[in-house]
């Protein structure tokens, strides 16, 4: 199977795998993973899906643990890490560095200003604009996060050489680059030739 995109919550072959390999059981491999990728006979560009699709979920579940400690989504989280590095900001100019529309960054400004995170200010000549700041509290509470999040990532990748660590993010990019036309293409493939499910084949 070539397309292994995930849809209506059904499971993918590529999908099931991953998390198979994550799980352990007979026939596994160093570490206790059952190797069910070799068995299925995946090449490596779906092993290598798989094993993302497996930990995808495990890197949600930390993100819903920031979430739960610190009200920090990952979306609040790239608004105060893009006003970390510009300093004080336009609203405007925050939305095009978050890359979001500008409905969705007042909501966000809205619940961050809410929880004591951000600040609006005025603009000294213009009216019409408001200026977006992070409070004094914030850059504290967001300098220890982010020390954090550098010792878990330091801890994960820990032994692996630099060389290997670019390698990695040179193809997690080039994924990222061609998700969105990828899934396009294969939801089109998908509907102009559906599968035949299991529940298809049951009697009335």
């Amino acid at each position: 199977m070539r397309y292994t995109h995930n849809m209506s919550g059904t499971v993918n072959p590529v999908d099931a795998a991953g998390r198979a390999d994550a799980a352990g059981g007979p026939g596994s491999e160093a570490g206790g993973r059952a190797d069910l990728s070799s068995a299925l006979g995946l090449d490596t560009a779906a092993r290598v899906m798989g094993k993302l699709f497996a930990l995808a979920p495990r890197l949600v579940e930390v993100q819903d643990l920031g979430a739960r400690e610190y009200g920090m989504s990952y979306a609040r989280g790239r608004v105060v890490a893009a006003l970390t590095v510009s300093g004080p900001v336009l609203m405007r100019a925050l939305s095009e560095a978050v890359g979001v529309t500008a409905r969705t960054i007042t909501g966000l400004i809205d619940a961050l200003e809410k929880d004591g995170w951000v600040e609006r200010r005025a603009h000294p000549t213009d009216r019409r604009a408001t200026i977006i700041a992070l409070t004094p509290a914030a850059e504290v509470a967001f300098a220890k996060l982010n020390q954090s999040y550098g010792h878990l990532s330091r801890d994960l990748v820990s032994g692996i050489p630099e060389a290997d660590l670019h390698a990695a993010l040179r193809v997690i990019e080039h994924i990222s680059a061609r998700l969105d036309d990828a899934i396009s293409r294969g939801v089109a493939a998908i509907e102009a030739d559906p599968p035949r499910l299991p529940q298809d084949h049951r009697p009335p």
